[in-house]
């Protein structure tokens, strides 16, 4: 999907998390401070009201490392739903509009439920 929307000429990238603990804070927050927006995708949310568990320590550990970028997190597969490439590409037009406007809005979003 990113090599699809570059093609597109969208700047997007991926960084896949294979270890979560320990987890690579520090690792993580270096190879994303140089961004202007960053989602995070969830297959679950948390109960603690702050994001899905990857979200908070994403967060947690970019302030930890004092590297600021605006972050969003999207809870996908709700119910089982299938996560679609136009569901992919609509959280990359929403970092473009956060890039360009610095305006996240709400950080807690879901992606696939119906309206």
């Amino acid at each position: 999907m990113v090599d699809k929307l570059r093609d597109k000429g969208i700047k997007a990238g991926l960084l896949k998390i294979r270890v979560f603990r320990p987890f690579p804070a520090e690792e993580i927050a270096n190879a994303l401070s140089h961004l202007k927006a960053v989602a995070v995708l969830d297959k679950a949310d948390s109960l603690n009201a702050a994001g899905g568990a990857l979200y908070t320590d994403v967060t947690s550990g970019m302030y930890v490392n004092n590297k600021q970028v605006a972050c969003v997190n999207y809870v996908y597969g709700i119910g089982g739903r299938d996560t679609k490439s136009d569901d992919i590409e609509a959280v990359f037009h929403d970092l473009e509009k956060i890039a360009n406007t610095g305006n996240i809005e709400n950080p807690y979003r879901y992606m696939g439920l119906r309206g």
